[in-house]
């Protein structure tokens, strides 16, 4: 079906796990042949790239093609939060959000992370859209996911303030967008437990474990592992273990360099560490690996430099003390290189211990994750085992494959969010590409959907029958006025038994005569002397139900259109469906013209 998808992040970046599926997710969906639109903010990895006072004198937002991420991005109006902390909250975004969906014709909310009001605001905006849906108020609904990247609230990162903070909101706002979701996106089957603990129904969860960005391995398939080694002037017959992640307390490298100075006397191992730096703990890392020989920092790097290190690496290293899944993993994993774990989080699913890598003990077991390497070191048939698991899972786990599938997901929402759940599953089936929604509408009891090739009318209360019909089908439409004619001959046949009633007197019994004789007598004496005169009773009364009836007739009668096609009855759609007359017009003008040329 056709869409038109609003992903929903705080900020863009390089480098971080969440921000990089939200682009990707936008990315792919337009390959797919959707309309996808980054929502974000003023920031690009914690930066403001575009000065908030150009947004708050024009629209509040400003659209742009990004050429650095390869997407179109709206970036809406925004500030750093003092609280909750690490967070930026959208200005208006509600008001902003209405603009843009009426603007762009969204018709998709996808909403990523926690602590911030974009999926707050989202889920708000959806419940709005549904309730003047039912009221008249709007033909589309929308369909609104949510992704989480759930993490564990510990006590080991956070105060007990924001810890308390962390878990009211996921008790109070999380709670309400999940039950609000059309599909939560889970990135672990752990974190699908998680969130039905919340309350969350099992059947709205779908897996989507970040995905590995096989486009861009793609792109840099030429790339070579050895100008990795040339680069940095390093042995090829080095053996490179590798940490790919931002330099932070959460990631725990610390922990990796523990693990190095243990192995320092190992011949041909090296450690290379990658990622964005900065912090105050990013440069005590950096001072502790100018005493180690067997370790280089290289810093935050690009596209290329990356698929270069991944190709040169024989095992990656993580001992993150939180992770909701590890995306850096799945590229290693991608490329048949095992790793070496934590074990933490998501980590336990994304590597199974002793299949694709090895766990340790915690993010503290220095010695466990020691043992590993050189375990993996020392045995080649169990390392080429595990490299063949690594590629075998994550080559199922691509972006490109996952979003597909989430595509189809939401399409089976956009089914239900229409009423349109009735349609045959076998013509459901038929609603393959290139055949895709283009419009739908909705009045009373009657339902109706526009692919571009043809139309499914619902009609009924009680039978909900739908009707579907080819375009090239439809032999004629026109405009016709549909009349009570029932009511008519009901007030008919009550005036004529009246008139002849005389005449039956005969063939009546006393009894019911008396019966009916007293019952007008009754009513006589408390009418108006006219009421009980001989002209009223004989000629004016036996005529009543037919005025009433001819009365009640002109006014049910309703304009409307009737649409004939081949081998179906004629299908009556009132003057509320002018539009999508209109629209169906066009479209069966189209099919002709296509058909004769």
């Amino acid at each position: 079906m056709q869409k038109c998808i609003g992903v929903i992040m705080y900020q863009t970046s390089s480098s971080k796990g969440q921000e990089l599926v939200a682009q990707r997710m936008v990315r792919e969906f337009n390959k797919l042949g959707q309309r996808a639109y980054l929502i974000t903010s003023l920031f690009h990895d914690d930066k403001e790239v575009i000065p908030s006072e150009i947004l708050r004198k024009g629209t509040g937002y400003l659209y742009s093609e990004d050429s650095a991420l390869d997407i179109p991005v709206i970036r809406v109006d925004s500030y750093i939060a003092k609280w909750p902390p690490r967070r930026i909250i959208f200005r208006d975004f509600m008001q902003t959000l209405e603009a843009l969906v009426d603007k762009y014709g969204i018709n998709v909310l996808i909403t990523h992370s926690t602590l911030w009001n974009g999926p707050e605001d989202a889920a708000k905006f959806a419940i709005w859209r549904r309730d003047m849906c039912q009221m008249g108020g709007y033909k589309d609904p929308i369909v609104f996911c949510h992704m989480s990247h759930l993490q564990e609230a510990s006590p080991l990162r956070y105060s007990l303030n924001e810890l308390t903070f962390r878990t009211a909101w996921s008790k109070f706002s999380l709670a309400k967008i999940i039950d609000t979701a059309n599909l939560i996106l889970v990135v672990t089957p752990d974190e699908k437990a998680s969130q039905v603990k919340m309350g969350a129904k099992p059947g709205k969860c779908f897996l989507f474990p970040g995905g590995v960005d096989d486009e861009s391995f793609l792109r840099f398939v030429s790339e070579d592992g050895n100008e990795f080694f040339k680069k940095y002037k390093i042995n090829p017959d080095t053996r490179i273990v590798s940490y790919l992640g931002t330099i932070e307390e959460r990631k725990n490298p610390m922990a990796v360099l523990k693990i190095a100075e243990k192995l320092k006397d190992v011949k041909n191992l090296r450690f290379i560490l990658a990622g964005r730096g900065g912090s105050n703990y990013a440069r005590e890392v950096e001072k502790a690996i100018q005493t180690l020989p067997n370790v280089i920092y290289i810093g935050e790097i690009d596209e290329i430099s990356k698929n270069q290190l991944i190709k040169a690496s024989y095992l990656n290293i993580v001992m993150s003390r939180l992770e909701a899944l590890g995306i850096a993993q799945l590229e290693f994993m991608y490329n048949g290189v095992p790793v070496v774990t934590s074990g933490v989080g998501g980590q336990s699913w994304v590597v199974q211990d002793g299949v694709e890598g090895y766990h340790a003990k915690g993010p503290d077991d220095i010695d466990g994750a020691a043992d590993a390497i050189l375990r993996l070191l020392h045995d080649e048939k169990k390392y080429n085992q595990m490299s063949a698991n690594a590629k075998e899972k994550a080559g199922k786990l691509t972006i490109s494959n996952l979003v597909r599938e989430l595509d189809n997901a939401i399409d089976q929402e956009m089914i239900k969010e229409n009423k349109l759940t009735t349609i045959p599953p076998e013509v459901q089936s038929t609603l393959a590409e290139p055949e895709y929604a283009l419009k739908s509408w909705r009045s009373g009891t009657s339902g109706v959907v526009a692919t571009n090739k043809r139309v499914f009318i619902r009609q009924g209360s009680i039978s909900r029958r739908v009707t579907e019909l080819r375009y090239t089908d439809i032999k004629a439409i026109e405009h016709t006025r549909r009349y009570p004619w029932r009511t008519l001959v009901t007030g008919l046949i009550i005036s004529i038994f009246f008139l002849v009633a005389p005449a039956l007197r005969s063939l009546l019994s006393n009894t019911f005569v008396a019966h009916v004789e007293n019952l007008l007598h009754d009513i006589a004496s408390v009418l108006p002397a006219f009421f009980s005169s001989v002209a009223f009773t004989q000629f004016i009364l036996p005529l009543l139900p037919l005025l009433v009836c001819t009365v009640i007739f002109f006014a049910g009668a309703r304009s409307g259109f009737k649409i004939y096609g081949e081998g179906i009855k004629p299908l009556y759609l009132t003057r509320r469906f002018r539009d999508t007359i209109g629209f169906i017009r066009e479209q069966v003008d189209n099919a002709t013209l296509r058909t004769t040329q």
